[in-house]
């Protein structure tokens, strides 16, 4: 095992699912950062969060990567599309807990996700709205776009995960500097803050709504519930040691492991990785009973989880490369690269604790 920086050293992850590269990545990193630029994310004042809304650090954190790898079958539209939506809620992610915790201002917070919820409205007709901030002007240049297609079930989903999200953030800003010590509190919460239940809900937007019964189903929800997991509780490992450095390291499993139970962060890791093992063995077991109809889904959460996996060792966005991805190629032209290299995803692997 490798020990990086002081910390835990990296576990290694079982990962029986392969992933496979969206052939539009280039275009998508092309899209992503002018978008980006143009919602106002690169603006002056956003770049001492800690400069990671710099362009610099938005090419080197390769978002468009994440669901090029989570989405390999979309069309070049679709993924720039969905590129767009995760973009905006990785802005909000990275930016509403220094923004608002400098001044310990939770009721602003709480506000601004009440303003943000009317540019979602359920009939996505126009409304007469001023947006003033980048995630603002992201809601209401993207939904439109996004629900004309959809059922208005299907958009009561859409904006319910949204709603989730921004729900889940702010109690994460209520929990950074007083952390939460039960782990099945925050094994709730994480579901929350991750935000990927709004993944999960937007790729039915390019693979095909889900029937409405499905959604009702004890064993659908299980098996999304296990994806949800597997990305968080992955991520929480992998990126423990930046979480360290930024402060933010109580809302982190590792770290509420270590607490709860009083073993050491080492021991706190392999209960964590246990966790995250079982929750990919439960994705394993659900196209086998899940409905018919959600068969298909269930096997590109499948593939979306090995994604994830593959994007954190190849994204700049933690710090440091793995040593499975020292050395690669990045920026345009690159993707042959990774549509070769995908395919040696295998049953397990270690991937460092520090993530590319």
């Amino acid at each position: 095992m490798l020990l990086i920086m002081g910390f835990p050293p990296q576990p290694q992850f079982h990962m029986p699912f392969r992933s496979r590269l969206n052939p539009h990545v280039d275009q998508a990193r092309l899209h992503a950062e002018e978008w980006a630029g143009r919602m106002g994310m690169f603006d002056e004042e956003y770049l001492a969060w800690p400069e990671r809304w710099s362009e610099k650090t938005f090419t080197r954190a390769d978002f468009p990567l994440f669901i090029a790898l989570t989405h390999p079958d979309a069309d070049a539209d679709e993924l720039d599309l969905v590129t767009s939506w995760h973009v905006a809620l990785w802005f909000v992610d990275d930016l509403f807990l220094p923004l608002f915790r400098r001044d310990h201002d939770q009721a602003s917070a709480e506000a601004q996700v009440e303003r943000l919820m009317p540019f979602l409205p359920l009939d996505a007709l126009p409304r007469p709205l001023s947006p003033d901030n980048p995630v603002e002007r992201a809601f209401a240049g993207l939904w439109t776009r996004t629900a004309a297609t959809m059922s208005p079930l299907w958009r009561d989903r859409f904006v319910s995960s949204v709603r989730r999200f921004l729900e889940g953030v702010l109690w994460e800003l209520e929990h950074v500097d007083d952390a939460v010590s039960d782990l099945i509190e925050y094994l709730g919460a994480r579901r929350d803050f991750g935000g990927l239940q709004f993944t999960a809900v937007l790729m039915e937007h390019g693979l095909g709504e889900l029937p409405p019964n499905v959604h009702g189903r004890r064993e659908f929800r299980t098996a999304l519930d296990a994806f949800v997991d597997g990305v968080s509780l992955h991520n929480d490992i992998v990126s423990y040691d930046r979480e360290v450095e930024e402060g933010t390291v109580g809302n982190n499993g590792v770290e509420v492991t270590h607490n709860a139970l009083g073993v050491d962060r080492r021991g706190a890791v392999e209960v964590v990785n246990a966790l995250l093992t079982a929750r990919v063995n439960t994705l394993a077991d659900a196209p086998a009973h899940v409905p018919p109809e959600a068969a298909a889904f269930i096997e590109a959460l499948q593939e979306a989880l090995a994604g994830s996996y593959r994007w954190h060792e190849l994204t700049g966005r933690f710090g440091q490369a793995t040593a499975g991805s020292l050395g690669m190629p990045r920026g345009m032209g690159t993707s042959a690269v990774y549509a070769f290299r995908r395919h040696t995803s295998a049953s397990s692997r270690t991937v460092g604790l520090t993530g590319p």
